[in-house]
């Protein structure tokens, strides 16, 4: 029995043995989670614009310990509620680059996700991308944010426009030197 979470869960109620609660996590991040990349409008950034990685699972509170079990198993991230639904739905969350780079993206490499698979492999080059610094020129950024919206294209900025406004900042700058 899985004796470690006895503070969070009665072990009964989990899998005799780890793996198999690993799996678990896999198959509820394959419902319920999300590996999202978010393009934000920062004015005080380079060329404007932030790739922004985060992964999460969400819940209703009453299941709260299911997200408590993938921050310990994962040992990082945080429970907050969803914006928007903060009465009854929580989130848990990993936005720490780092984090996503040396505990998530290794843990679903190891357990991979079935229904999220696409989403996950975009996730990963991109998390990728960003620790080696890629969006740190306009040619990075703008693969970058072509890439998060290849993923999804349901997004409130038209790519179009973000790619002309980061040329248009990048031409600045080089003018400026």
């Amino acid at each position: 029995m899985l004796f470690e979470f006895r503070d969070m869960i009665d072990p009964a109620k989990l899998p005799k043995r780890r793996k198999y609660l690993n799996y678990y996590l896999l198959g509820f991040t394959d419902g319920e989670g999300c590996f999202s990349i978010s393009i934000k409008k920062q004015s005080d950034t380079r060329y404007g614009w932030v790739v922004d990685p985060v992964f999460h699972v969400t819940q209703h509170k009453d299941n709260r310990v299911i997200l408590e079990l993938f921050k310990r198993v994962l040992g990082c991230g945080r429970i907050i509620p969803k914006p928007g639904q903060e009465e009854k739905i929580l989130q848990y969350v990993v936005d720490n680059r780092r984090h996503l780079s040396e505990k998530v993206i290794p843990f679903f490499k190891k357990h991979k996700p079935i229904a999220k698979s696409k989403e996950f492999e975009h996730f990963c080059r991109i998390v990728e991308a960003l620790e080696n610094g890629e969006h740190k020129k306009a040619e990075g950024l703008k693969k970058l944010i072509i890439m998060a919206y290849d993923l999804s294209d349901e997004r409130k900025h038209n790519v179009e426009e973000i790619i002309q406004e980061i040329e248009r900042r990048a031409g600045a700058s080089e003018t400026i030197r």
